[in-house]
C-alpha cells in the first residue's frame, strides 16, 4: 500500500476527484477526497489491477451511488458501484427500476423543453420562502408547491412521484442556474439565472460555474494586492467582465442579491463582513494547476 496519503491532508488527493466533490457539494471532506482519489487513480495507491473510475462517464444514478459510498466511508470502486446496483431483492424490483429510469428520462425531456418557465416558477417559490422565513424550503415543499403542481399537470397530466421526477428536475435546473443548493438542510436558494432574467444581454451569459470561479479568483487576487482587504460589490460590478466584455453583475445590488448562491455553491464565503474565496474555488484552482503541471510534463517528455 502506498504511503502517499500520509503526509498532510492534501497530499495524494487527485485534482479531478477534488473538483468532482466540489461540484457535488462535498467540498472540504478530505476523507472523501482521499477515498475518491483511490478510485480515480488506483495505481497511484498501489492497486495496479483495479479498474479506474472515470468520473466523466457517471450518470445520475451512478453519481448518487458514489456519493452514498463516500458518505458510508467506502472507496467507490467500479465493483462497489456495480454491487450497489445489482443488490436487488428480485427481478420485479429490477423491472420497476428500469421503468422508473425510463420515466425519469421522459420527465427530463419535458423539463428541458420548457426549463425557463418551470425554473422561473420554482425559483419564485424559493425566493418567497426565503423572504418569509430567512431560510430555504425543502425539496419536497417546492415539488408539491402550487406552481409546480400546475406546471406538471399541464405537461404531464399530474405531478410525478417525487422519487422519480424531483432528482432529474432539480439537477437540470441547478445546471441551468435557476436554483442552487448544497448538502446542508434547507440550503435550497435561487440561482444566477433567476437574478439575471430581466437583464438579458446586459450581463454575462456565462454558466454559473464560470461566473463563480472568475469572481473568486478576482477576490483572491484583489486581497493579495490590497493587504488582505476584499473588494466591495460596487467595485466588483464596475470592473469584473467576461471574455466578451459583458459585466458579470448588473450593479452592486445585483451582486449582493447573488451572493447567497455563490456562497451556497462554495465559490465565495463571508468572513468579518468581507468576501473571501470559498472551498470550491480553491479546489478548482488546485485542479487547474494540476492539469497545467501534467500538460507541461507531457510536453517536456515529448
Amino acid at each position: 500500500m502506498s504511503t502517499l496519503i500520509l503526509k498532510g491532508r492534501l497530499t495524494g488527493i487527485d485534482p479531478t476527484a477534488e473538483s468532482w466533490l466540489a461540484a457535488n457539494n462535498l467540498t472540504g471532506d478530505r476523507d472523501a477526497a482521499l477515498r475518491l482519489s483511490r478510485a480515480v487513480d488506483p495505481a497511484r495507491y498501489g492497486f495496479d489491477e483495479r479498474d479506474r473510475l472515470d468520473l466523466s462517464q457517471l450518470n445520475a444514478a451512478m453519481t448518487e451511488s458514489v456519493i452514498e459510498l463516500l458518505i458510508a466511508g467506502q472507496v467507490p470502486t467500479q465493483a462497489a458501484i456495480a454491487a450497489a446496483g445489482i443488490c436487488l431483492p428480485n427481478k420485479n424490483t429490477d423491472a420497476t427500476r428500469k421503468l422508473r429510469r425510463a420515466e425519469a428520462k421522459q420527465l427530463q425531456t419535458l423539463v428541458r423543453a420548457d426549463a425557463g418557465t418551470l425554473g422561473d416558477k420554482l425559483a419564485c417559490v424559493i425566493s418567497e420562502d426565503w423572504a418569509a422565513h430567512s431560510i430555504g424550503p425543502t425539496w419536497q415543499e417546492v415539488w408539491h408547491s402550487g406552481p409546480s403542481v400546475e406546471w406538471w399537470s399541464n405537461v404531464w397530466g399530474e405531478l410525478p412521484e417525487f422519487r422519480t421526477g424531483a432528482n432529474v428536475t432539480f439537477a437540470l435546473l441547478d445546471r441551468l442556474g435557476w436554483i442552487a443548493s448544497n448538502r446542508s438542510p434547507r440550503s435550497l436558494c435561487t440561482g444566477r439565472r433567476f437574478h439575471t432574467r430581466f437583464f438579458r444581454d446586459h450581463v454575462s451569459a456565462a454558466p454559473p460555474t464560470a461566473i463563480g470561479y472568475q469572481l473568486a479568483r478576482h477576490v483572491g487576487i484583489y486581497r493579495r494586492l490590497h493587504g488582505g482587504r476584499s473588494p466591495q460589490w460596487a467595485q466588483i460590478a464596475d470592473n469584473l467582465i467576461d471574455n466578451k466584455g459583458l459585466p458579470l453583475f448588473f450593479n452592486a445590488h445585483d451582486g449582493r442579491a447573488q451572493q447567497r448562491w455563490l456562497i451556497t455553491q462554495g465559490w465565495v464565503r463571508v468572513q468579518d463582513n468581507q468576501l473571501r474565496r470559498g472551498e470550491r474555488a480553491k479546489a478548482e484552482t488546485r485542479r487547474r494547476a494540476g492539469l497545467r503541471k501534467r500538460s507541461h510534463t507531457a510536453i517536456q517528455a515529448a
